[in-house]
This record gives structure tokens, sequence and C-alpha cells, in this order.
């Protein structure tokens, strides 16, 4: 066994009773440590013999000699230089200084005997101190140097590289030798490549690639460990529209604003980063669920302060997901994902909320990807099907028309309600293929149906998204299918939301002007429920207002009045609208329609949806 291994366990007590299984492998490795720093030690002591030979031998050359007075003058031209960037120094082996070479002058402004007096507790290392062990079991097996920050006798700090070695005579140390070199500008430079790298340029705080470094880090350390974190992930609400209305100027003040409310709600020894544009992570240490969720509420009322940004008062909120380790994810791939999944939710459930990981988030995110990659392929393959709710006179039930609804027949999922991929449909762009498929089936639909019903035509509504309507040229796309299947362009509506009217208005009125020069009418869907529209109301040219299920559902059963549904309906008739009442199930219901001049009714009273041949082969036909 190395002598200095022998002689260092010895000192610690061991008496050879370690458990072998473990120990004995422990100490093979450690041996060959030793072993390979003797080695080192021996090629340095003899490269370091080699050069005091050489000087030596210079020393007593003739003068004369010119090669060997020119090589003497490099030689102490070179340890001038380095004066600045290193001094050397000796220590006994109890670890204090015997001397220090006056090189240390020219990096700290220190005499010999001034830097031994200064620093000998900061450099008073034992053969049992925290620096040997650090040399002696390294990962390297041999000497490593080590890092120490000091000031000069002026006071400006300095980082300085210690590298120790041990001097041995007949296998006893008797002493430690150490050369410190002067890395101060390297680790400044490091610093401030660090902070390049590691830190968001817009707000100071860490970012991804800080976040993945610590998140590693912390993973290693609980390993094994009952210690847990959570990961708190943000997304403000509505970002871009700020971005796209006010610039971009005013949104990187709004998220230093907002980073600067999060940091006063968080600890210090919390890791804060910014991920993305609008995108925050937060990691909590030993903190409980519950108290998780109390700290993740003031960071919601800390997010949603008023502020002021030039002559703009602006108020957001933020959608979070949060997730624990290790319960929810082990790593920091799976963690990161399973957050933004809980912060999904948490936009599905009308934002600024938070929402704890569930593994059925999980599994609905995945039918989601499955449908978002499906879809296209769905409308190819004809797996999207219409289907049609009768639209009936309040007076007589006479059938008028008809909503055609879309449903998906996935090879996979099943049975898809339109509430699960419309708004997928919509965020993809995919909106736009499907809204020309369900045109063009409409129309196919209407001309099949007047060909079988030579003493009745069919008229159908067909809901037009706000994306279709802004990016669609639906005036050529409804005047190409009327005439490649010869219908009416009076047998079409089309459907719109008020969400529409928050765009131009003017060039919303250009469009539905154009589109009603091919006959087709316009029907306002939803009304009540959205932008506040009723001064734009008497500018359009709207044929008929239709009115949400929830109005109808607040008809009271006791013959009571409800005023907001006689107004909206009294309003629509001012207006010289035909008034359509949506979700009608009940008679009583009816009724209080019929009562009040409500035009038109459609519901499960009278129908539900129904598909194409149910519904040409259905009593009301």
């Amino acid at each position: 066994m190395n002598k200095l291994l022998e002689y260092q366990l010895t000192s610690i007590g061991y008496e050879g009773s370690l458990d072998e299984d473990k120990s004995l492998s422990f100490l093979k490795l450690v041996n060959e440590a030793y072993e390979k720093a003797d080695a080192y030690r021996a090629y340095q002591r003899d490269m370091l013999t080699v050069a005091k030979d050489k000087i030596h031998a210079l020393s007593h050359c003739n003068e004369s000699n010119t090669n060997t007075f020119k090589i003497e003058k490099r030689y102490e031209r070179l340890i001038e230089n380095l004066q600045p960037y290193y001094f050397f120094y000796s220590k006994n082996s109890e670890g204090r200084f015997t001397s220090v070479s006056e090189s240390v002058f020219s990096m700290l402004g220190f005499t010999s005997s001034e830097f031994i007096q200064t620093y000998t507790d900061m450099f008073s290392y034992g053969l049992r101190c925290d620096i040997e062990s650090k040399m002696l079991v390294s990962e390297y097996g041999f000497n490593t140097p080590h890092e120490v920050t000091l000031k000069n006798k002026q006071g400006l700090v300095f980082h300085l590289e210690i590298t120790e070695y041990l001097i041995f005579e007949d296998d006893n140390v008797v002493g430690i030798e150490g050369i410190v070199r002067n890395i101060t500008e390297h680790t400044l430079h490091q610093k401030r490549i660090s902070t390049m790298l590691y830190s968001d340029t817009l707000t100071g705080i860490s970012n991804r690639l800080h976040l993945e470094v610590l998140m590693e880090k912390l993973i290693v350390e609980q390993y094994n460990r009952d210690n847990t974190f959570s990961m708190v992930f943000i997304d403000i609400d509505h970002f871009k529209h700020i971005n796209d209305t006010l610039g971009h100027d005013i949104g990187d003040i709004l998220l230093q604003n907002v980073t600067s409310n999060i940091s006063d709600v968080i600890r210090q020894s919390d890791i804060f980063a910014r991920i993305g544009g609008d995108e925050f992570v937060i990691i909590f240490k030993n903190m409980e669920e519950m108290q998780v969720a109390k700290t993740v509420q003031k960071l919601m009322d800390a997010i949603s302060q008023i502020h002021m940004i030039q002559a703009y008062e602006l108020h957001v909120t933020a959608s979070i997901g949060i997730v624990m380790y290790p319960e929810d994810g082990k790593t920091t791939v799976d963690l990161m994902k399973r957050a933004d999944i809980a912060m999904y939710q948490s936009k599905k459930r009308g934002r600024n909320t938070y929402t704890f990981f569930k593994e059925t988030y999980g599994d609905a995110l995945s039918d989601e990807m499955t449908m978002m990659q499906d879809m296209s392929i769905s409308i190819d393959k004809n797996e999207f099907e219409l289907y049609y709710q009768p639209k009936v006179l309040v007076q007589t039930n006479e059938i008028v028309a008809a909503e055609a609804l879309i449903r998906w027949n996935h090879p996979k999922l099943g049975f898809i309600a339109p509430d699960k991929f419309i708004v997928l449909a919509e965020n993809t762009g995919l909106i736009l293929k499907l809204g020309r498929w369900i045109i063009q089936e409409v129309c196919k639909f209407i001309s099949s149906f007047n060909s079988l019903q030579n003493n009745q035509t069919l008229n159908v509504s067909i809901n037009i998204s706000l994306r279709q309507f802004q990016q669609e040229n639906l005036y050529d796309v409804l005047k190409e299918n009327i005439e490649k299947f010869g219908i009416q362009g009076n047998q079409l509506f089309l459907e719109i939301t008020e969400s529409i009217m928050v765009e131009n208005v003017d060039s919303m009125v250009e469009k539905l002007n154009k589109i009603k020069t091919l006959g087709v009418s316009i029907s306002l869907d939803d009304f009540g429920t959205g932008y506040s529209t009723l001064s734009y109301l008497s500018k359009l040219s709207i044929d008929e207002l239709k009115i949400d299920k929830a109005f109808v559902d607040e008809i009271p059963t006791d013959g009571n009045k409800s005023i907001v549904l006689d107004t909206i309906i009294a309003m629509g008739k001012t207006l010289n609208m035909s008034v359509v009442a949506e979700g009608v199930e009940h008679e009583y219901q009816r009724e209080y329609l019929k009562e009040i001049g409500c035009d038109v009714y459609q519901g499960y009273l009278f129908s539900k949806a129904l598909s194409q041949t149910d519904y040409i082969s259905s009593k009301f036909v």
C-alpha cells in the first residue's frame, strides 16, 4: 500500500475493520490515485531537478561565454516577467509559512514578511486540513489547484489559483511547496461569459440554459433523498396582444415589471428563470404542496397589479401550471413537459388561475396531439360528417331551415364533439380547410335535397369562424360552390359571432355586403355573450339575430318575465331582424317565446341534430 495512504489512514484511526465488500474496492481505487500522484510528483521533481542542475551549471560557466550570458539574461527576464502573475512559498509540516518569494510584491504589493503576517491564517493548512483532503482525494488522483479570493495591499480583490505539493524525505512528509497564480482577469472574464451564457438579457434572471443546468444539479442532489421541490410554469395571458398593439418596447418593460414583482414574492434560495417570450419558471425547494399553492396565489396577485407604462395602464394575469418532484417526473424534460400541460389546463379553465398536474391531463393532451396530426388527413378521407338541426317557426312548428353541425368519427378516438376539435382547428389554421369542406358539403346536400323534394327547398346555416372571416376569401369560396352545385344563394345563412366585430368595422361591413350580393343571408350567433356591439347593429347588414341558450335557460317557470330576453327580442324586431332562440328544450320555453314574439327556435324540444339520411327521411320533411 502506498506509504502516504497508509500514514493518512492510520492518522484517522483506520484499523482494517471496514466492510471488505465495499472498502477493498474503494481502497484499491484510492491507492491507484496515490500511485498516479506519486508518479506525477516524481515527474515534476525530475523536471525541477533538471532545471536546477542546468541553472547551477550555467552559474559556474565562464562569464565570457556569450551564449551562457544570453541564456542567463533570458532566464532573468522570464522570471521578472512572471512576477506579476506568480509567486511561490514554502510551508513546514504543520502548514506554517517558512518563506514567500519576493515576487508577491509585484502581484499584491506586499513584501514577503507583510504577506506572511497578513495571510498566515488563510494559508495555514496542516496535513489533515481541508485543502490537503481535496488534493489527495481528487477525482484525478493527483494535486489539483484550488482558488482563493483575497485583497491586495491597496484593498483590491484578487482571484488566485494555488497548487500545493507535499515534500517527502525518506517517505516522511517534511513540508509543502506552493505555486500561486494570478487568475483575476481570467475569473472576471469567465464571470462575464457566464453572465452572457446563463442570464436573460432583458430581465437579468436565469435563462432556459441556466435553468436546465440548475435543474440537473438539483435532481442529482435530491436523488435517493426524501427532499422534494416544485416547478411552477408561468405564462402571461394575452401578452402577444400587448406586443402587437402597443409595441415590443412596452412589452419588454412589462416583462421587466412582472419579473420585479415576482422577485419580491419568492425566496432568495428559489430558482427563477425566463425561458421564453412571456414564459417563466420558478423552482421552490423543500416546500409542501399547500404552501406552494399559497405562494402561487401571491404570485398571481403580484403579477396582476396595475402596471403604469408610459401613458398606458396595463392589467395582466397569468396561467400557471405546477408539478411536484418526484411524483410528477424525475427528469428535467418530464417536469417541464408536465408543467406546461398543467399550465395549458389553466388556460382552458379561463386563464388567471393555477393547476396542479394530473395524469389525466397528459392523456387529454395526447388525444389532442393525435387530433392535430390526423385532422387534415381525416378531411381528405371524409371522416367528418355534417348533422342538421331543424330551425322551426315558434308559432306553427313548421321547419324553415336547418343549422349544419359538424362531427368527427375518428378511427381511433371514436366520435368527437366539435368543442373538442374546433379550437384545435383554429389554432393550427386547419379551420380554413375544414371550413371550405363544410361549405362544399352543405351546398352538395342542398342540391341533393332540392332534387329529391320538388315542392320544397332547404335553407342551411353555416358557422363561420373569426379566422375564416379574417383570412379566407369567403366571397370566392361561396360563389364557386353555389355555381358548382346549382343552388340559390338565399338558401345559405352564414352565422358569425360578435367577436368578428373587434376587427375593423368598415372592412367587415364591406366583406359582408359583398357576400350578400350572392343572396346569402347573415346571422349574428350567440348574441349577448360576446363584445358590446349594440352601436354596430344598425350599420351591419344582419338578417337574423340568434339568442344564446343561456338566455333561454333563464326563462322563468312561474310565468314571470325575463327582462333581458324580452329586450333582445324587441331590439331585433325594431331592427327588422328575424329572431332565433337556441337550445329550446321545454314546452314552457316555447310558449314564452311565442308570447313575446320570437320568430324561430331550435333545440331538443323539436329535434336533435340529424344525419343527412335521417334528415331527409324524417317525418318533418
